[in-house]
């Protein structure tokens, strides 16, 4: 278990270490059952970045398309690759695309976790024995 500001994380330290501070911060907040929840949802959607760096190299311009980001992929097949000087420029700072996305991918989780909670959390108005016959 990792602590963090008083709030606890029962995530393991090296998957922990792999998520923006701003994610776990959020997580300490929410229960254990949904921070396995998370830890689960987001170990199947994020990307990998030998992959990334496979479709880089071998299939150039599609790493933007693995990512989900069409509009900068289609851009980038219109430029050619910025004359193949974006191309050059994506291969030193694929990581940081990378982890962007990521970032990304872990936000959404942490929302549908949230809002998911917060509906199961609220209490009908009307309570069975109350309704009419």
């Amino acid at each position: 278990m990792v602590t963090l500001r008083s709030h606890n994380l029962i995530l393991h330290a090296g998957f922990a270490r792999q998520l923006h501070p701003k994610v776990l911060y959020d997580l300490g907040k929410i229960g254990f059952e949904d921070q396995l929840r998370f830890q689960e949802l987001y170990l199947s959607k994020k990307k990998s970045l030998n992959l990334a760096f496979i479709c880089l190299l071998f299939f150039p311009g599609t790493h933007y398309a693995f990512m989900g980001k069409w509009q900068t992929q289609l851009l980038f097949w219109l430029t050619l690759g910025g004359g193949l000087v974006w191309w050059v420029i994506d291969f030193c700072r694929l990581k940081n695309i990378l982890n962007e996305s990521n970032f990304h991918v872990q936000q959404k989780i942490l929302m549908e976790i949230k809002s998911v909670n917060v509906f199961n959390s609220v209490k009908p108005l009307v309570s069975q024995n109350m309704m009419p016959a």
